[in-house]
This record gives structure tokens, sequence and C-alpha cells, in this order.
């Protein structure tokens, strides 16, 4: 990955004379999280009792040409679980191409998940998701205008070998605001997950949330007052054993915040959206987390079933600056009663498209 950098470093400082103009820049970006999960209370039935503490430094380097608008970009993700010390850290290079159009963006490699812009919730990636696995292995395209947001990406995560079991991820989201307070959106995934060596078997794992979106901050001098109502469907079908169900259910979800300070109530009442959680594969190994990239509470019941799930979140957030941002949040988690809590606390640093004296060499 070293070696990566410094080719990007000679490029920029020897480019040959050209009508072409490439300019040297840079993105660090910085994050840090605490996750404390106190599901005791519950038994651990839908969530385990856990903490995530862990901090994340990204930079990279990046060669823009053609006007600016298309970049090759190499850079390193690197994280440590606090409380780790002599324990190696963890790296991930990262590299790949990005297009950016008046309204069209196009990124291919393996790039952070921090290009995607669209409002994905814990039914699509749990917290441990969003926090280790940095980058999308594929392709991502977006297309905006004005508040109206559209994306798709491909991640293959899983490529077919010993251990290892073949396997991508199609995810996407979408807003379309069709009056200044209403929106119309989506957000949806599509998970096949198939066989490695030593284990055959393919799983499908799909779900879709369209929902209506009604905000009325604009009109009332809040910084959030919406109302969210959809329907969430989903497609299970473990091949092995020609098991299919079709999992469906509604979500409401309200939120208003002021400065800074805000509550936020998701309800969902329907059927589980991992009835495999517990199932096992043909080697005897639980599908569990495996499978299901979504959090653990989208089970709604301890092996499947139907019923109610709320969660209650009050946070507070802030910008230090328009590249710092900080933030709080306790969660109470219910469904069939009291489930836990969460407390998390984050800081994230953007630093982006640093430049460098001397750029734009002809």
């Amino acid at each position: 990955m070293k070696r990566i950098l410094v080719v990007f470093l000679l490029l920029a400082l020897f480019l040959p004379v050209s009508a072409q103009r490439v300019s040297l820049d840079a993105d660090v970006r910085f994050h840090t999280a605490l996750v404390n999960n106190e599901f005791d209370v519950s038994g651990n039935a839908l969530m385990p009792s856990l903490t995530i503490a862990v901090a994340r430094l990204t930079p990279y380097v990046g060669l823009r040409f053609g006007e600016g608008r298309h970049r090759l970009t190499a850079g390193l993700d690197v994280v440590r679980d606090f409380g780790t010390p002599g324990l190696p850290l963890t790296t991930e290079p990262a590299f790949w191409y990005q297009f950016n159009g008046n309204s069209f963006m196009l990124a291919a490699g393996i790039f952070p998940r921090a290009l995607l812009k669209g409002e994905y919730s814990s039914a699509i990636l749990s917290d441990p998701v969003r926090f280790y696995d940095a980058h999308l292995e594929g392709f991502l395209l977006s297309w905006t205008k004005g508040r109206s947001h559209y994306e798709i990406a491909l991640d293959w995560n899983g490529k077919y070998g010993p251990g290892r079991r073949e396997q991508f991820n199609v995810i996407s989201a979408g807003k379309g605001w069709v009056a200044p307070w209403l929106a119309l959106g989506w957000e949806g995934m599509f998970h096949h997950y198939a066989c490695s060596q030593e284990v055959n078997g393919v799983v499908d794992d799909h779900l879709l949330h369209p929902y209506v979106l009604a905000d009325f901050s604009a009109f009332t001098g809040m910084e959030a007052l919406s109302l969210q109502a959809g329907a969430m469907v989903g497609y299970q079908a473990d091949r092995i054993t020609s098991r299919r169900s079709i999992p469906v259910g509604a979500t409401v979800v309200a939120d208003v915040r002021k400065w800074g300070f805000g509550i936020r109530n998701e309800a969902y009442y329907g059927d589980s959206q991992a009835p495999y959680f517990h199932d096992k594969d043909e080697a005897g190994n639980m599908y569990g987390s495996n499978l299901y990239i979504r959090s653990s509470v989208w089970e709604i019941r301890p092996g499947g079933g139907s019923g109610f799930y709320d969660r209650l979140d009050l946070y507070w957030g802030k910008r230090l600056c328009p590249e710092v941002s900080v933030s709080v949040r306790l969660v109470a988690h219910f469904a069939g009663g009291f489930l836990g809590t969460q407390q998390i606390g984050q800081v994230l640093v953007n630093l982006d498209r640093l430049s460098f004296k001397g750029k734009g060499r002809r």
C-alpha cells in the first residue's frame, strides 16, 4: 500500500508536459465511536450486551484531471479497538476511480462507504457493519438534483474460496421531493449469500422499504419536524431446505429536533425480517450475523415470528466547525417488552479535498 501512495506522489511531481491539467489533493477522515449495548434486562434475547469502542483514521491521496471531474485515489483505513494494547492495527487498503458530473457520480473500485449519501436504517446496516466495514468493493452510481438524491451500489464482499462464502450486496436508497414539505423515498438491499468450498447452499436475503416523508421543519423554524410512514417487504429463501418466506410490515418514524437536541421514535409492526437468524447451514453453523448485516433486533421475536418493535432515541449533535461534528445518543429498544438500551457517542472529522502547493502542472 505504501508503494501505491509513493507512485501517486511521483506521478503528481513528474507529470509529463501536456494540455491536461492534473492536480494532487487529499482527504483525511477520522471517526471515533463508543457504542455501549446493555441488554441483560431481556436476557440478551435479540441483541447481545457488548461495547464497541473504536477509532478510525483514513487518509486518501488523489489525482484530479479532466477539469477536476475525474479522480484516481488511493488510501489506507486504519482501525484500533480501544483497550487492545499489543495487538496489531486493523488495516485495509482502498483505491478507486471517481467521476463527478453536475448531477451524476460514479465510483468504481474499493471506495469508502462515506461516499454513499442515502439514508439507511438499522434494517439495512447494523452498528458493527457501519463501524468496521468502512469500504465497499464494487461500484456506486448516484444522481442528485436539488434536494433529491438517488443511489445504487454493488458491494462484492465475498469471493468463493476456502472458509469464505461467495456473497454480494446491492444496496440502494433514494428520496425525491414532490413538494417543499413532501418526499417519496426508499431504502433497499439485495443480498446473495452463496457457497464456500466446504459448505454448499445459497440464501437470498432481500429487503425493500418504500416510504412517504412529510417534513415541516422549514415552516416552523425547527431543525427537524418530520413524520415518515412506509412498508417493509422482504424476501427470504434458503435454497437447500427450499424454505421461503415474504415477511411484511409497516413503519412509522417521527423526528423532532431544535438547538441540536432531538427525539426520534421508530415503530414497526410486522413479521421478522431475519427469520433464518437461528437456522444452521450444512456444516452446523448458525446463520446469524454471517448472513444478516442488519441489526439483530429485526428478528422481532427470538426464533422469528411477528410482533411490534419500537426504538426511541434521545440525542444531541453539533458541528464544531464545517469539518467536525460530535453527537451523543441514548437509545431504548422495545419488542415484546423492554429489551435494553444503547449509549452512543461519536466524533467525526472530514477534511475533504486538501490541496497542495504547486498543483496543476502543464
